[in-house]
C-alpha cells in the first residue's frame, strides 16, 4: 500500500512539472503579433519611383535610402536586410546590417547608375520594373517581422519623351465623368487613369505637374509595363483646385487624399484605413496614385479626402469622393 501511495505521488509530481513547464513557456513566449510592435516605421527618401538613364547626363545620379526603425530595445535581437531584383526576378544585392542605439537601419544605393552596374549586358540594359525589398528578422530564427517592398522603373533616357510634346490633362479624352463634388475648400476638378508623366516645376519636393499621355478605361499588362519601361507611370489622377487654396494656419495643405483599389477577385488595398496609401496633392493641384497590378479583369478605383490634422486610423476621419471602374486585359 506505501507503495503504491509513493507512484501515485510522484505521477502527481510528474503532471506538475509538467504543467509548471506549460505555464512557463506561456510567460516566456511573446503573444501572437508583438514582434510587429517592434517597427516604428519605415521607408524611402526621396520618394523617386522612376528613373531614366542617360550616359551622356551629367549630375543625374541621386543617393536614396530605404530605412526602417524599431524600438530601442529590440536592436540586439533584430537585423535589417535590403534585397534589390531585377525585372525578370533575379537577385542583386542582399545585404543584412543591425540597429544603432536609436533603433535605426538603413541601406543607400546611388539611382540610376546602380542599375546600369547591375544589368548583365552593357549593351542591353536591364530596363523595366527593378524591385527592393527590406525587412526586419528575428537575429537567432531569421523569421521575418516585417516587411517593405518597392517597385522602381528603370528606362532609357534617350527614349524619354520630352515634356513640350506630352499631351496636356484631357487633351487625349476623359472616360471618366467628373461627378459634382466640394469639401470646404477642396472641389474636384478631373480625374482619370492611363499612363501619366510628373514633371518638375519648380525647387521643392511637391512642385511637381501631372500630365497625362494616354488615358482610358481598359488597358492590357503589357501597356503598363512597358508605360513604367518607358519613364511613364501607370496609375490613377486625382485633380482640385490649386494648393495654396486650403493652407491651414501653418501654410501647410489642409487635405490629404487616399484611395481604395478594389481587385477582380475580391482583394483590396486601403479597405482598412490604417493601412490606406494616401498622399498630399502636388502643386499645383493634383495627385497621382501609381500601381504595378497584373492581374486580369475589372478594378474599382475609389477616392477620399481627410483633413490632415483628423486621426487616419479611423474610418470617420475620410470623406468618400467619389470613384469609377476600369479594366486590365492580358
Amino acid at each position: 500500500m506505501k507503495g503504491e501511495f509513493s507512484n501515485v505521488n510522484v505521477e502527481i509530481l510528474k503532471k506538475t512539472l509538467i504543467l509548471l513547464s506549460f505555464f512557463f513557456c506561456l510567460l516566456i513566449t511573446p503573444p501572437p503579433g508583438f514582434a510587429q510592435s517592434v517597427v516604428i516605421d519605415a521607408g524611402m527618401s526621396p520618394n523617386q519611383t522612376a528613373w531614366a538613364f542617360d550616359r551622356d547626363a551629367r549630375d543625374a545620379n541621386k543617393e536614396v535610402t530605404f530605412w526602417f526603425r524599431v524600438q530601442k530595445e529590440s536592436i540586439y535581437k533584430y537585423n535589417f536586410r535590403a534585397q534589390v531584383f531585377r525585372p525578370d526576378g533575379s537577385e542583386v544585392w542582399n545585404t543584412s546590417y543591425g540597429f544603432n542605439v536609436e533603433g535605426y537601419a538603413d541601406q543607400k544605393l546611388t539611382f540610376p547608375v546602380f542599375f546600369y552596374d547591375r544589368s548583365p549586358n552593357k549593351l542591353a540594359l536591364s530596363f523595366g520594373m527593378w524591385k527592393v525589398r527590406t525587412a526586419v528578422y528575428e537575429k537567432e530564427s531569421k523569421r521575418e517581422v516585417s516587411v517593405k517592398e518597392y517597385s522602381i522603373a528603370f528606362s532609357d533616357g534617350k527614349k524619354q519623351t520630352p515634356a513640350a510634346e506630352v499631351s496636356l490633362p484631357g487633351k487625349s479624352g476623359n472616360p471618366f465623368p467628373v461627378p459634382s463634388f466640394q469639401y470646404k475648400q477642396w472641389r474636384l476638378k478631373n480625374w482619370g487613369l492611363g499612363i501619366y508623366d510628373e514633371v518638375s516645376v519648380g525647387p521643392n519636393t511637391y512642385d511637381r505637374e501631372i500630365r497625362s499621355i494616354d488615358v482610358r478605361d481598359t488597358f492590357s499588362v503589357k501597356e503598363a509595363l512597358n508605360a513604367w519601361g518607358k519613364g511613364h507611370k501607370f496609375g490613377a489622377m486625382l485633380e482640385g483646385p490649386p494648393v495654396n487654396t486650403y493652407f491651414n494656419t501653418n501654410q501647410l495643405p489642409q487635405y490629404v487624399f487616399g484611395y481604395i483599389l478594389k481587385h477582380p477577385d475580391g482583394d483590396n488595398n486601403g479597405l482598412n484605413p490604417r493601412y490606406r496609401t494616401s498622399s498630399y496633392c502636388n502643386n499645383p493641384g493634383a495627385v497621382l496614385f501609381s500601381f504595378d497590378i497584373r492581374k486580369l479583369g475589372r478594378y474599382r478605383i475609389e477616392f477620399l479626402l481627410r483633413e490632415r490634422d483628423k486621426p487616419d486610423w479611423e474610418e470617420s476621419s475620410w470623406v468618400p469622393i467619389g470613384g469609377f471602374d476600369f479594366t486590365l486585359t492580358q
